[in-house]
């Protein structure tokens, strides 16, 4: 009967078909890697929605009272609503609420379908003035680029036009989504009436409104029938020509004649005052956004739009440019190019380390896992679903040096089956057959430990880092079953003598690294088991040193991101007029475009740009905001102008706050903020200005200031009871007849068409773009029902009055925020925390209640997701070891000994003076994983010399520490070298998960090779005699 072969011995026996299939897979994973999705990050689901509701001519603490409470409970009653972070702002004519939605919440289309629907019901409970609620759900989603078409010489029609024909020829490419145009200012025909020329003729400016109105309608008067078709009678409207508007007749005198248009109002084609403008550069321009179907390769389709841009330039004017201000296609090419580098030079330099540190042959079998491994991954990444971006890239960096870890364990003691005699057969089967259970719980340990983050990060963090214990799983399971089933061939094939045989005599041997290396580690372990309690001891006080010093390393959630551009957020007091915030916005351009750093400044007006990086989120616009989109020559560049100009403009501009934004992988939160909530509005406004003023006073901090908008001016008119009621002058009339007068974009009646052009045709008073209190109660309004006209100021007084600009709830209750960023230098959750030291003594009024928000209320809302995380990750590894040693003693002695890691950590991030962030975390699970790792290799081989050779705890762990140095120090030397292009890069994200397990590989493999054997001796001593009468027992 034949024997039944292991896995191992079968991949021996069949090796052709085993290589068969790892060439298959080999090719498949080169074709996956051109083939698959590239982005730049996973993707996020951004759970953000705007609700705006328009309520003309109320107040913001009626439009508190009457439409945001109820517009708050009715979003409330939907159980996927994020309360505690759902903000509302009432302000004159609107409230605006924004949504946040719960971070488990998977389908967000469904419940904004949802929401949307039953919105338009609700709608009927809120005043009647309240004449449209609009909801914006797409406000998550990104732009992939930001083009411009500009040109100082062409009007916006023109332009309009070009715009027109690029998007339908950028529809023709199928992973195009959904196009955008913003800055089109379009012009209208403004009828401008004279109201003393009015008055003499006898007529007003309603009448003309009713005239222009009839002749401006297309109106169906009839259908001619015929035995074939239908045929709807159009009558054309009178006013089909811009020429034909001032002849309108509005009027006939008793003399029978003809008061035209023209006699009366002064007819002309012109732009309004715009509420919004774009330009780039100081050019008058139209931006187009451009976004991706869901699922489809960013960069082939930013590959396609660039070729039909380049196609379309060639059929347009010379004074016609499109110019890209973000291009998120290049972002993406770019950073999956640089990860790819980094990662290539990863694999040189790492089997450069194995090929430095062993024979060449044997060096050559280890090294050539880690091409194999990484390819065959690749493919299962493209089979999986799973796209290349910067965490997957960054896992596979990352696993590298555990990739060749378990070649160079297997490879190792395949070499010491040879120096004792056995065949190459029977050595290259016996040495994966025998680590096959260390390297399985090794590979574990490491990558099952990541999977915790995935049950307890939330919201965008969980979306971020969801492909990445897939990944670390995928890598380490394949180079398990390349280092079980491909490397004993290998080495059968390629090693066929023990190193020492292949050297000369002991005398005339070559210098030798390991050797010196062997020697002087040999020396450590023997004066570590002289000095057995002082050896432990420095483990203790290393831990002990870690914890002091981690306190000390200032902490950030995510980091900056390396962009070639910032953007820069401009704010002036509620109801600054659009002009004076432009001045503002292109006099800073203007400063920014003379440095040499500079490419390109858009400047946007009364709007912000679309969403461009899915972290950073667009405010809501208004005339007194605008925001810059600076592009610089490169990321170094940036951080250089954002450390020159951030403080110094900060304060710069009169009234006016400028933040300069460097774009972040974080939420969108100001550094440091203080809420004050509670019911009393004015109490609150009271304690904010106080908090606010003394905030002013800390040199640390800049742009202090709270969302309580400056007071907002408004006329109020109130009518005379008496008067009013005697003369038929009512409130509704009235509204209507300021509406029409005083309405700087006038009132429209009608409109022409030029070519496919519709212009607006707008009636409105002379006095409607600038106008005085005295000029308002001047205005002549109908009385007695027409029959006559009054001075309004004979029924009304008009009093200039302050109103609050802006009230605003969270989580449905009044809620005032005190902000403040910090100067460059300083690190915000360090700050904060020092505003609270020097807050100590400030007790808000009784009824407020104080809260901190910003970065600290970031930081306190994962520090818990990550520490249990942590936490999960650690019980894991203790079942893991136990379930391998079958003993308690030794997974909680190796479960203590995870501390370690700490003191490696904090040195790294002090010696490299980096803030600890996220990804840091992520690092310090790598490193628990890569100890751990090692010290199964090297307890599972003192266990078998204990059993084998009958020795004592203590020589078996002095010989085992002793003999598992090499594979311990290539492994640890192999992990920091794979690393090493990730830290040398400098990249914002992934460098400080770097410097964990650069620095932290390096000082714990000390720890793994001096405190560990000690450790384990000292815990095991006295457990041979019990292990001999165990056995004693079981043999009776």
């Amino acid at each position: 009967m034949e024997k039944k072969r292991n896995i191992v011995e079968w991949a021996m026996h069949y090796r052709q078909i085993v290589i068969l299939i790892t060439a298959i897979l080999v090719a498949f994973g080169i074709y996956g890697l051109v083939k698959m999705n590239k982005n730049e990050f996973p993707n996020f689901t951004v759970r953000q929605g705007i609700v705006i509701a328009a309520y003309p001519g109320v107040t913001s603490d009626e439009i508190e009272e009457q439409v945001t409470k109820p517009l708050e409970d009715y979003i409330f009653s939907y159980k996927e609503v994020k309360k505690d972070k759902t903000v509302s702002y009432s302000r004159n004519n609107m409230a605006i609420v924004q949504v946040e939605l719960n971070d488990d919440l998977k389908d967000k289309d469904e419940f904004w379908s949802k929401f949307k629907h039953g919105i338009q019901q609700f709608k009927s409970e809120l005043p009647s003035g309240v004449y449209a609620i609009l909801v914006n759900d797409d406000f998550g989603d990104t732009s992939s680029l930001l083009l411009t078409m500009e040109s100082d010489d062409k009007t916006y029609w023109e332009l309009n036009d070009y715009m027109k024909s690029l998007k339908d020829s950028l529809r023709q490419i199928e992973s195009v989504g959904r196009l955008t145009v913003s800055g089109m200012q379009k012009e209208q025909i403004s009828v401008i009436f004279d109201n003393a020329k009015l008055s003499q003729y006898g007529i007003n400016d309603v009448h003309i409104l009713q005239v222009l109105q009839s002749k401006g309608v297309i109106t169906t008067a009839g259908i001619q029938k015929t035995d074939d078709y239908d045929i709807p009678i159009i009558v054309d409207r009178s006013i089909n020509q811009v020429k034909n508007i001032e002849d309108v007749i509005v009027y006939n005198d008793p003399s029978g004649n003809n008061v035209r248009l023209k006699d009366v109002a002064k007819v002309k084609r012109e732009y309004p005052e715009p509420a919004e403008m774009i330009t780039n550069n100081g050019h008058k321009c139209l931006l187009l956004s451009v976004e991706i179907k869901p699922g489809r390769n960013i960069t082939d389709m930013g590959n396609a739009v660039k070729a039909k841009i380049d196609a379309f330039e060639k059929t347009i004017p010379k004074d016609v440019t499109i110019f890209t201000i973000t291009d998120q296609s290049k972002v993406v090419s770019d950073s999956v190019v640089d990860f790819l580098k980094e990662l290539l030079i990863a694999i040189a330099a790492v089997i450069g380390v194995v090929m430095l540190l062993l024979p060449m042959r044997v060096a050559l079998v280890a090294a050539s896992t880690i091409p194999i491994s990484i390819f065959i991954s690749l493919g299962l990444f493209f089979a999986f679903g799973i796209e290349l971006n910067t965490v997957t890239l960054a896992a596979l960096i990352v696993t590298l040096g555990m990739i060749v870890d378990n070649s160079i364990v297997i490879i190792d003691n395949y070499m010491e089956l040879l120096s004792q005699g056995e065949s190459r057969w029977h050595a290259s089967i016996k040495s994966a057959t025998h680590f096959f259970k260390s390297i399985l719980s090794a590979t574990l340990a490491i990558s099952v430990t990541f999977f915790p983050f995935l049950l307890t990060m939330k919201g965008m963090m969980h979306d971020f880092l969801l492909t990445f214990p897939w990944s670390i799983t995928i890598v380490l399971m394949v180079s398990l079953l390349v280092a079980e089933l491909i490397v004993p061939f290998l080495q059968f094939h390629f090693i066929r003598k023990p190193i020492d045989s292949e050297l000369p005599q002991k005398e005339n041997k070559r210098f030798s690294f390991l050797d010196v290396l062997q020697k002087y580690s040999d020396q450590l372990v023997n004066f570590c088991f002289r000095h057995p309690y002082g050896t432990v001891a420095t483990g203790v006080i290393s831990v002990m040193l870690g914890v002091l010093l981690f306190n000390c390393i200032p902490q950030r959630d995510m980091p900056y991101a390396d962009r070639n551009q910032f953007a820069v957020e401009i704010f002036l007091p509620t109801g600054t007029s659009l002009p004076k915030t432009g001045k503002v916005a292109d006099s800073l351009a203007n400063i920014l475009k003379k440095d040499k750093n500079t490419v390109s400044v858009a400047v946007f007006k009364g709007c912000s740009s679309p969403r461009f990086q899915t972290t950073y989120a667009p405010q809501i616009g208004g005339t007194n905001f605008a925001q810059l989109i600076v592009n610089t020559s490169g990321p170094k560049a940036t951080t250089k102008m954002i450390a020159d100009y951030r403080d110094k403009y900060a304060d710069y501009f009169p009234s006016a706050y400028v933040k300069f934004k460097q774009l972040d992988y974080g939420a969108e939160a100001n550094t440091i903020e203080i809420r004050l909530s509670g019911s009393n509005w004015r109490l609150l406004k009271r304690n904010a200005d106080s908090l606010t003023q003394r905030l002013r006073l800390m040199p640390e901090l800049i742009l202090v200031r709270n969302d309580v908008y400056e007071p907002q001016l408004l006329d109020r008119i109130h009518l005379k009871e008496d008067e009013a009621s005697r003369m038929g002058v009512e409130n509704s009339m009235l509204e209507n007849i300021m509406a029409l007068r005083y309405n700087s974009d006038g009132y429209q009646v009608g409109s022409v068409w030029n070519g496919d052009h519709e212009i607006p045709v707008r009636i409105k008073s002379n006095k409607g773009d600038r106008s005085t209190v005295q000029d308002i109660l001047d205005e002549m309004v109908p009385a007695n029902g027409g029959q006559t006209w009054i001075p309004l100021r004979q029924v009304a007084n008009v009093k200039t009055d302050l109103t609050d600009g802006q009230i605003s709830h969270r989580n449905g209750i009044r809620t005032v925020t005190v902000m403040a960023n910090v100067k460059t230098s300083l690190n915000g959750l360090a700050m904060t925390k020092t505003v609270q030291d020097r807050l100590e003594n400030f007790k808000p009024s009784d009824g407020v209640n104080l809260t901190y928000g910003g970065e600290l209320a970031e930081a306190n809302e994962t520090a818990p997701q990550i520490i249990t995380a942590l936490a999960i990750a650690v019980i894991i590894i203790f079942f893991i070891l136990l379930w391998h040693f079958k003993r308690v003693s030794t997974a909680i002695l190796l479960l203590a000994s995870l501390s370690l890691c700490l003191f490696g950590t904090v040195v790294g991030m002090l010696v490299m003076g980096l803030d600890f962030g996220t990804t840091c975390y992520l690092g310090v699970i790598s490193l628990m994983g890569i100890l751990v790792r090692n010290a199964i290799i090297m307890y599972d081989f003192a266990e078998e010399l204990r059993t084998t050779e009958g020795i004592t705890a203590h020589e078996a762990i002095q010989e085992s520490a002793k003999r598992r140095m090499r594979p311990i120090f290539l492994t640890s030397a192999a992990a920091s070298v794979g690393v090493l292009p990730m830290v040398i890069s400098g990249s914002g994200l992934w460098v400080g998960m770097g410097i964990v397990i650069l620095f932290g590989t390096l000082i714990t493999m000390f720890f793994i090779l001096s405190i560990l054997p000690v450790a384990y001796w000292l815990l095991m001593s006295g457990s041979t005699n019990k292990r001999n009468k165990n056995l004693a027992l079981e043999n009776q």
